[in-house]
């Protein structure tokens, strides 16, 4: 499955729970169109963090992460290797979800620490949404009156 679907796929199940189908192939769940808004919604997340990562960066401390704790290990990729050859998913996935900044001591701490895998995340922003009318100001936009 490529990247950008499972991604996309993942986030929208922690949205909208399990899909059911009829069984045609029909959601029965939820209508069709909030159905394509979450999707796009959480295409959208993702764009936002390819964007947001540095990646010369994270492809740097895998490097290192790779070297340090299995420079034996060779991957079976694809022969377009490009720049990531020497660096296993492994150790982007580590230099990803890293929170040290600096240089990481990998052998001190070779995994990060997963903490956030039990929050619903979905269910925290949609209780916080009331409060980001307040947040956001437009110089296109009139204020409210009684403001």
């Amino acid at each position: 499955m490529p990247n950008r679907k499972a991604v996309v796929e993942s986030l929208r199940q922690d949205v909208i729970g399990p899909r059911h189908h009829y069984s045609f192939g029909e959601i029965a769940t939820m209508p069709f169109e909030p159905y394509d808004a979450v999707t796009d919604a959480m295409a959208a997340i993702l764009e936002r963090v390819a964007v947001a990562v540095d990646w010369q960066r994270l492809l740097v401390e895998a490097s290192w992460r790779h070297m340090r704790l299995h420079p034996d290990r060779t991957e079976k990729l694809p022969r377009h290797q490009g720049e990531a050859k020497n660096v296993c998913g492994e150790c982007l996935a580590e230099a990803l979800l890293q929170e040290n900044t600096g240089a990481p001591d990998w052998e001190r701490e070779p995994n990060a620490q997963i903490r956030h895998q039990a929050v619903d995340w979905a269910a925290i922003v949609a209780e916080t949404l009331e409060h980001r009318r307040g947040t956001i100001e437009h110089q296109y936009r009139t204020p409210h009156r009684g403001r």
